[in-house]
């Protein structure tokens, strides 16, 4: 039996990330309405959070189970060193090489990236890792994670070069990692995630969707969605512990 629900586990994770590259795919093939409706809608709101809480919802899980927890002084420790190595070590060797980075277009990306690192963490390491870690120990949960990370970019046009997807598998396992040693909080693999996003995006803008400023609107409304949906499940988990 537990070998059969080990195969489950991987053909749902395998069924969920191609039908999100699929929706990034026709997301970045359109403009307007129907970019939203596929990448933030699709994308995001059914697939990266609706479909994970209706799994755990059969179970009877609560939210922590996701890795939205309490931080303690071992979390703090494991964020900031995280993302002095990661930050540093990217940045560091832009001022070496006099590499210029584009401070300008923070005001437009900022409120996006927060909006598609909170569907990352909550899908890859909340959702995938977790219930990897359970299945198969907490090693290969972490590839996994990573792996499945890496191929959902298949889905942008501009991470598609095998040298991309290769960097973009390194540094999901650096986010796995992350969330690993912090108990699994994904509240800092989230933090741990978001600066990385914001410093790519500076260096590779051409490489992501086009960001505006109705882009930030659409992306503030689905923060606000995505956040409503974790809290009506965990109050909806609640009652029916309490039944």
């Amino acid at each position: 039996m537990n070998e059969i629900k080990k195969h489950i586990y991987l053909a749902q994770a395998a069924l969920i990330i191609i039908t999100i590259i699929l929706s990034i795919s026709l997301a970045n093939a359109f403009s307007g309405i129907k970019f939203y409706i596929f990448y933030n809608l699709i994308y995001g709101l059914l697939l990266s959070t609706a479909l994970p809480l209706y799994f755990a919802y059969k179970n009877c899980e609560s939210i922590n189970n996701f890795g939205i927890k309490k931080i303690g002084i071992q979390q703090i420790i494991v964020l900031v060193t995280f993302d002095i190595m990661s930050i540093g070590g990217q940045y560091i060797p832009l001022i070496i090489n006099s590499t210029p980075l584009h401070f300008e277009l923070i005001p437009i990306c900022i409120v996006p990236l927060t909006m598609t690192t909170f569907f990352e963490e909550f899908l890859f390491r909340g959702f995938f890792q977790i219930r990897f870690e359970k299945q198969y120990g907490w090693l290969p949960a972490i590839l996994l994670s990573g792996l499945l990370f890496s191929i959902y970019h298949l889905g942008y046009p501009g991470f598609r070069d095998l040298g991309d997807l290769l960097l973009l598998f390194i540094v999901g396992i650096g986010f796995a990692v992350a969330f690993k040693l912090s108990d699994n909080n994904v509240i800092i693999s989230y933090f741990v995630n978001l600066p990385n996003a914001i410093l790519t995006y500076l260096l590779k803008a051409k490489q992501f969707p086009p960001f505006d400023k109705f882009t930030t609107v659409i992306a503030g409304v689905t923060i606000i969605f995505f956040i409503s949906f974790i809290v009506f499940y965990e109050k909806n988990k609640r009652r029916l512990y309490d039944k």
